[in-house]
């Protein structure tokens, strides 16, 4: 992708049909807006971005987008409807700088924030590529010892089956229905890990599996801290560019998947109705520890909740950075752990079956 002008078109040997990569997605934003901080109306601008993208299906979202401004939609209506794939606070942000004059700022911003959480993927991408080497060789070997060596040991067995621990007569079993059938276990657990990869596209899967990975011990940790960087950034975006605390707070609240932490932010709205102050109305959510209350209620008495808000968006950011290396940091032991506790299971139920039959043969 790269940023041109004009009226021309991308070659169709650089075109693909997909939609728009995620590293395209920020390019994409960071260049418009540069344009329209320099000047450039908003729709000559997306033009201008467009006549680059090599996506097809991307391409055509873009186009989706200018033919709806032209008919009076507004930008973050537009793109919410035409282009999916952004980020879900992009369309809130989008909102805040059209309403503010300050679009082009807006999308500078949003840029650097999905950009930051790409690095933070990438980073997570990079950091499970051993431990799914280690997984993957160590599946490979235990294959090997069923369909190789567990049959021969099965053959020295013979008849006398019954006479082994259970431990061995499973391991021997299963080795000979993988000698056998082989082939066919490997096709239906393709089409199992395929069923499961096109289940996990549908949005209804995918907030299921969000739900149960924010239960877990050491991913929940990073996702609430996500939740949380993302709300208190985008409440302090809309305050610093005008917004009111209520519309703000509303906002802001689009932005959090269904949770605890959505569930305690839905009240805050009655309760800064019914005059209750910001400080206290998160402080009865139960969501933010009494170190984030207190940075709120200093930024409201100070007239500087916008910057306190920020600070809390950066304290958050800092513990999602930690909770991401420490998980990095237990998959590698955990996936060598887990192969070799296979493989010594294996190998114990092998060793038992020699034991067995020495002594059937003394």
């Amino acid at each position: 992708m790269s940023l041109t002008g004009g009226t021309g078109t991308v070659p169709a040997s650089r075109t693909a049909e997909r939609e728009l990569r995620f590293g395209e997605r920020v390019l994409l934003l960071r260049q418009m807006a540069l344009m329209l901080e320099a000047g450039v109306p908003l729709l000559e601008a997306l033009s201008a971005v467009t006549i680059g993208v090599e996506a097809a299906k991307g391409r055509r979202q873009l186009e989706a987008v200018a033919a709806a401004l032209r008919q009076g939609d507004t930008f973050a209506t537009a793109m919410a409807t035409h282009a999916p794939g952004f980020p879900i606070y992009l369309q809130a942000m989008l909102r805040v700088g059209e309403s503010s004059g300050r679009l082009g700022e807006v999308l500078r911003q949003a840029a650097e924030q999905m950009a930051y959480e790409d690095r933070l993927r990438r980073d997570l991408v990079n950091a499970l590529i051993y431990p799914a080497f280690l997984a993957c060789a160590g599946v490979a070997a235990i294959a090997f010892i069923l369909t190789q060596i567990a049959p021969r040991f099965a053959a020295i067995v013979g008849d006398r089956t019954e006479t082994l621990p259970l431990l061995s007569r499973v391991i021997l079993g299963a080795g000979g229905f993988l000698q056998t059938h082989g082939w066919a276990t490997v096709i239906v657990l393709g089409l199992i890990g395929l069923g499961a990869a096109l289940a996990g596209t549908r949005p209804g899967v995918q907030a299921g599996l969000y739900d149960l990975a924010r239960k877990a011990p050491a991913v929940g940790p990073v996702l609430r801290a996500r939740e949380i960087a993302i709300w208190s950034r985008l409440t302090s975006f809309a305050l610093s560019h005008g917004v009111g605390l209520l519309p703000a707070a509303a906002l802001a609240l689009e932005t959090v998947p269904p949770g605890a932490f959505r569930t305690a932010l839905v009240g805050i709205e009655p309760d800064l109705r019914a005059g209750l102050g910001f400080d206290e109305a998160l402080a009865r959510g139960g969501q933010l520890t009494p170190m984030d209350i207190g940075l709120v209620r200093a930024g409201q008495r100070s007239g500087a909740l916008a910057a306190m808000l920020g600070a809390l968006a950066d304290s958050y950011d800092d513990k999602l950075r930690d909770g991401v290396k420490r998980l990095t940091a237990l998959v590698e032991p955990l996936a060598i752990a887990g192969v070799a506790i296979v493989v010594a299971v294996v190998a114990f139920a092998l060793v038992t079956t020699l034991s067995t039959v020495y002594d059937l043969a003394q």
